[in-house]
């Protein structure tokens, strides 16, 4: 079932302080005809609960296939796009798989 994405604000900017920040960047591309909408996500000087820390950390999030681009904005003005999930393992696999080479030490999510 398709849902409503609203789309970033302000691509790529670093939010946080000067040695810990994340940012967040959209991107698409083509699989089996449909393009999908893909989320990258940094976050840098990440500590955790555990008392590790993390130099970088990357991930990619992808949120499915776009069904309509930008055709509405929300109450605060902000573009919204109707994307299909992809729940289908077999696509999973393909995307992953092209992602892989770009992402080879990060995480890569289906939302």
């Amino acid at each position: 079932m398709a849902r409503d994405y609203t789309h970033l604000v302000k691509q790529g900017e670093e939010i946080g302080w000067e040695i810990r920040y994340y940012s967040a960047s959209e991107s698409t591309f083509e699989h089996n005809g449909k393009q999908v909408l893909l989320v990258e996500v940094e976050a840098a000087g990440c500590s955790f609960c555990d008392g590790s820390y993390a130099q970088s950390l990357m991930g990619a999030n992808v949120e499915g296939y776009i069904v309509e681009w930008k055709y509405k904005e929300d109450d605060e003005g902000q573009s919204v796009s109707l994307i299909e999930p992809i729940r289908d393992a077999v696509n999973q696999k393909e995307i992953a798989a092209i992602l892989k080479p770009r992402y080879a030490r990060s995480q890569i999510n289906f939302c």
